[in-house]
C-alpha cells in the first residue's frame, strides 16, 4: 500500500465497507478475529479495533442488517426453496470454512430433540461436521460411503462422523464408489446404517455438477462411464445419485456403483439442506431443487447470482 492508499483505508466509503464486511464475518458468520485478519490482511488487534469502531459508528447495531437478505428471500421463492442463505459478498468471497460454518448453523437451527440427522459425504460436509455442537439428543446417520480427499491422511481411512458428540452415530463403513454396490449394501453393517436413513428428518447434502471438476464421483467411475452418463442427460450429482435437468434420476451404470442412501430416502426427509459454491454449479442446484432433494440452500454469491440469471434472465441483485 502507498501513503495515498493506506490499509486499513481512511477513505470514509471504503472504510465503512471494510467495517461492514468485518462485522458480518464476526457477528453473523461467527468467524474469529484471527481468521478475519488473515482474510483482510490485518492483525487481530486491528480487527478488534475496527469491530469496536463499527459498533461506535452505527455499522453494528442491536440488529445487524445483512445485505441482500430480502433478495435472497425473493430468489428462494422464485427457485422453489424454503430458505436461501448466501455466505460472503462479491467483495468478500466465501471460502470452504465459511460455507461449512453456515451449513452447521442451518443444521442446528432445524434440529429438535430426537430429530434424526443425515449427512452425506463431501469435502465441504467433512468440514461442517467439525463445526457442529454436541448433539446429545440426536442420532446422526452417514448417508453415503467415504472418499479420500486432499485433506485425508494416507495412512488412515477417511471418517465423517469421528469426533462428533451425539446420542448415536451410524457411520457407513464403505467406500462411496465400488464396482458392485448392491452386494456391499447387503452386508449387515452397511444395511443397518442405510435402514436408519428411513427415519431422516434433516439431511445435509452437497450438490455437485456432473463434470470432471464438479464431482468427486466422476473420476472414480471411469471416463467412459462418466461421459456416457453425461450424454444420457446427467447434470447434477447428489450423494452419488445422478439427476437430469428436470431433477429425475438418470439410469446409468453409475447407480450400481454407489453406496448411498436412496433418492427416495433423501426426498422423505422433512428438511433437505443443500450446499454448493461456484456459478458453474447453478444448473445442478436447480436440478436438485426440481428433484425435491434440496429445499434449503447454502451457497456463495457467485452461485446465487447465477441462479438469479438462470431463473430471471436478468442481472443479479445489487448489493445495498
Amino acid at each position: 500500500m502507498t501513503a495515498e492508499d493506506p490499509w486499513p483505508p481512511t477513505d470514509p466509503g471504503r472504510r465503512r465497507h471494510l467495517l461492514a464486511n468485518l462485522a458480518h464475518g464476526y457477528f453473523v458468520e461467527g468467524a474469529s478475529k484471527v481468521s478475519l485478519g488473515k482474510r483482510s490482511g490485518l492483525s487481530r488487534f486491528q480487527v478488534a479495533a475496527l469491530l469496536q469502531e463499527a459498533q461506535e459508528t452505527g455499522v453494528v447495531r442491536i440488529e445487524i442488517t445483512v445485505p441482500l437478505e430480502s433478495a435472497d428471500a425473493d430468489l428462494a421463492r422464485a427457485a422453489g426453496l424454503e430458505r436461501l442463505v448466501t455466505v460472503g459478498s462479491p467483495h468478500w468471497p466465501a471460502d470452504r470454512d465459511d460455507l461449512a460454518r453456515a451449513v452447521a448453523r442451518e443444521v442446528t437451527r432445524l434440529l429438535r430433540d430426537d430429530t434424526v440427522l443425515g449427512i452425506s459425504w463431501s469435502r465441504m460436509l467433512q468440514v461442517a461436521v467439525g463445526h457442529l455442537p454436541p448433539l446429545p439428543h440426536n442420532d446422526v446417520v452417514q448417508l453415503a460411503g467415504a472418499l479420500c480427499t486432499d485433506g485425508t491422511p494416507t495412512e488412515e481411512p477417511p471418517h465423517l462422523l469421528v469426533g462428533l458428540a451425539c446420542r448415536a452415530a451410524w457411520p457407513l463403513w464403505a467406500p462411496l464408489v465400488v464396482e458392485r454396490a448392491e452386494s456391499l449394501k447387503e452386508s449387515r453393517e452397511v444395511a443397518g446404517t442405510l435402514r436408519r436413513a428411513d427415519a431422516l428428518e434433516v439431511a445435509a447434502l452437497a450438490v455437485g455438477h456432473w463434470s470432471p471438476e464438479g464431482s468427486t464421483v466422476w473420476p472414480r467411475v471411469g471416463e467412459d462411464v462418466a461421459r456416457a452418463a453425461r450424454d444420457a442427460g446427467a447434470v447434477a450429482e447428489v450423494s452419488g445419485h445422478l439427476l437430469d435437468e428436470a431433477g429425475h434420476e438418470v439410469d446409468t451404470p453409475v447407480a450400481g456403483m454407489v453406496v448411498s442412501a436412496g433418492v427416495g430416502q433423501l426426498r422423505a426427509a422433512r428438511h433437505r439442506i443443500g450446499v454448493a459454491s461456484g456459478a458453474e454449479r447453478a444448473p445442478a442446484v436447480l436440478s436438485a431443487v426440481r428433484g425435491d432433494l434440496v429445499d434449503h440452500l447454502v451457497c456463495d454469491t457467485a452461485l446465487r447470482d447465477e441462479l438469479g440469471r438462470l431463473l430471471h434472465g436478468g442481472a443479479p441483485p445489487r448489493e445495498q
